[in-house]
């Protein structure tokens, strides 16, 4: 188990990286950095040791790996791509805490899963990609929601809608900028920056705090939209 997240971000940055990267699909590095921010956040707040994680659109499992390198009691790694789970088991060493699946997140039904984590797609090749993982991660975490989106206002106020109206309480960990070395034919430049978001998501539980986020969710019926950009929110 890591002891810091300079040792975590380390320890990803010795993972392999796609081998094959699909364009339809989005797939794109998750930087260490990015990731050691995500997931020592989750640590510290209680939602990754003796918990069971799950991973939406893993890839190449590089939050699998470090939700299991913070003490995590199982880790679901799930991709609809074979050739990802594959370097997923490569770099994941057959652990047996660690349960690797293929296939299509959309579908899922699990059950007993506490915190998800999740660099989803950007939904820039197929539009709402990310709000489809987003509802899924929703759906199926008992208590947190852990994720990376591409950050606008305009998408700020979709996924706080979403995470509100699905009970939870969202804030913004971190708004940060990434690059993306150029991996596709279409690529022009050697580098793409993209502002992103760092998000948590909590259940609400509490009947004070239900009732917070119900009259929330009343305000965001009526209105069809919330104001972006708050750091704590609603």
């Amino acid at each position: 188990m890591v002891r810091s997240r300079k040792e975590l971000s380390m320890a990803l940055s010795r993972l392999q990286g796609f081998a094959n990267p699909k364009r339809r699909l989005e797939q794109y590095p998750t930087d260490p950095d990015t990731a050691s921010a995500l997931l020592w956040s989750a640590h510290m707040l209680g939602d990754i040791y003796g918990r069971a994680v799950a991973d939406l659109g893993c890839g190449t499992g590089i939050l699998s790996y470090g939700a299991f390198l913070l003490g995590a009691r199982d880790v679901i790694c799930i991709d609809i791509d074979s050739d990802a789970v594959y370097v997923a088991s490569r770099n994941l060493g057959g652990n047996a805490f660690i349960h690797l699946v293929v296939s299509d997140v959309r579908l899922l039904s699990l059950r007993g899963v506490d915190t998800v984590v999740m660099n989803p797609p950007f939904g820039v090749v197929r539009r709402g990609a990310d709000i489809e993982f987003l509802r899924v991660a929703l759906r199926i975490a008992r208590e947190a929601v852990y994720t990376i989106h591409k950050f606008n206002e305009e998408s700020n106020a979709i996924i706080v809608r979403e995470a509100v109206l699905h009970g939870f309480k969202p804030s913004i960990i971190d708004v940060r900028d990434i690059a993306i070395p150029a991996m596709y034919e279409r690529h022009r430049r050697k580098v793409h920056r993209f502002r992103v978001a760092l998000y948590v998501m909590k259940r609400v539980r509490s009947h004070v705090a239900e009732q917070e986020n119900s009259d929330a969710r009343r305000t965001l019926m009526r209105r069809g939209r919330v104001h972006a950009g708050a750091r704590n929110l609603p």
